[in-house]
């Protein structure tokens, strides 16, 4: 086995386990409403500022859009100004792009 093969298996498992700790802070953010929000950096989400595919943060339940409320983003409603500018993201720390996104997107 080549080293490159080895060097991106041991990557792998490194991302998924970054992921996986950070989708384990996920119910905690739920069970009171008074704690601050835990929330997981850029790299560990693997936040990118490019949708991937049709993924993108402005169509995930987390994407705040700048002056609105969570879970309406670029296609739970009317375009209204401020939709292209970056907003804010429930698990992720941060500004974030709505044509962004992390491996913790989830539709809306």
């Amino acid at each position: 086995m080549s080293t490159s093969s080895k060097l991106s298996r041991r990557r792998w498992l490194k991302t998924v386990a970054a992921v996986a700790s950070g989708v384990a802070v996920l119910p905690f953010l739920k069970r009171t409403a008074q704690a601050a929000p835990i929330k997981v950096t850029k790299a560990i989400a693997h936040y990118q500022d490019q949708p991937s595919g049709g993924k993108m943060c402005g169509t995930c339940v987390h994407f705040i859009p700048a002056g609105g409320k969570a879970g309406h983003g670029m296609m739970g409603g009317a375009m209204g100004p401020g939709m292209m500018r970056p907003g804010l993201c429930q698990v992720v720390q941060g500004r974030v792009s709505p044509r962004g996104y992390c491996l913790l997107y989830q539709p809306s």
